[in-house]
């Protein structure tokens, strides 16, 4: 490769310092890919030259409610799966894809995988990884609602929420182990972010999204309330991860 040095060096000439730095940061800038139209001039490279990146060995790329892709590169994968209420023929971003009616439907007070509901069976990721990082990102949209009963008071019924003290926790679980989590977050509608990074070996990966929640009636407070609704509200979820090769 030819290199135009910033300050040339004539013979007999004099060795200053900044001789040497300004041509020693050109050569480096360019082993770290700032390459200038002199060292690769234009149109040289093309699409023809660019080998496109293939589906990883051992994994299966997905369509239908749960979507699931995968690319290989020479030193690193690239992995994701969502599902989203759009691709599903949804009119608007307020239908949810999955209600859990906390007060009647089958849930426990540890952590709940979502690919236990209807729906969500292919949603964790899986793939072979190799020996390497795993260095990714899970993104939920979701709500955890309150109820709503009304008190009389001085001849008023005030409104009251529900919901003291409830709240919801999510977490990212790779081969059931438990690498990020969000920490205790309360009732409303969220777009939470889960980023998350750990050290693998060669071998098959399973990449999971799973909550915690709670809910409880208070006691004395008047049945029915106004609003019912204690659900969880799931709009969407996706999982995309990098396997950085050692």
């Amino acid at each position: 490769m030819k290199t135009y040095t910033d300050v040339p060096i004539n013979q007999y000439g004099q060795v200053i310092t900044n001789t040497l730095n300004k041509n020693s940061e050109k050569y480096l800038s360019e082993f770290n890919g700032r390459l200038d139209g002199q060292n690769i001039p234009v149109e040289i490279i093309t699409n023809s030259h660019l080998k496109e990146p293939s589906i990883p060995t051992g994994f299966t790329p997905l369509s239908g409610p749960v979507s699931a892709i995968g690319s290989q590169c020479p030193t690193q994968s690239y992995y994701r799966t969502a599902r989203r209420g759009w691709l599903e023929g949804s009119s608007d971003v307020w239908t949810p894809l999955t209600t859990i009616d906390l007060d009647s439907d089958n849930w426990t007070r540890g952590f709940n995988s979502l690919s236990s509901y209807t729906g969500w069976a292919n949603f964790p990721l899986n793939f072979n990884a190799k020996e390497g990082m795993l260095v990714g990102c899970a993104t939920i949209d979701w709500q955890h609602s309150c109820q709503t009963y009304n008190i009389s008071s001085g001849g008023f019924n005030l409104a009251y929420n529900r919901g003291h003290e409830w709240w919801t926790e999510w977490g990212v679980f790779v081969n059931n182990v438990l690498v990020a989590r969000t920490g205790k977050i309360m009732p409303r509608r969220h777009t939470t972010q889960i980023p998350f990074s750990v050290p693998v070996g060669s071998q098959n990966i399973q990449v999971d999204v799973r909550f915690i929640t709670n809910t409880w009636r208070v006691t004395g407070a008047p049945l029915p309330p106004v609003n019912t609704s204690t659900d969880m509200h799931i709009f969407s979820a996706e999982i995309w991860c990098r396997n950085n090769i050692r």
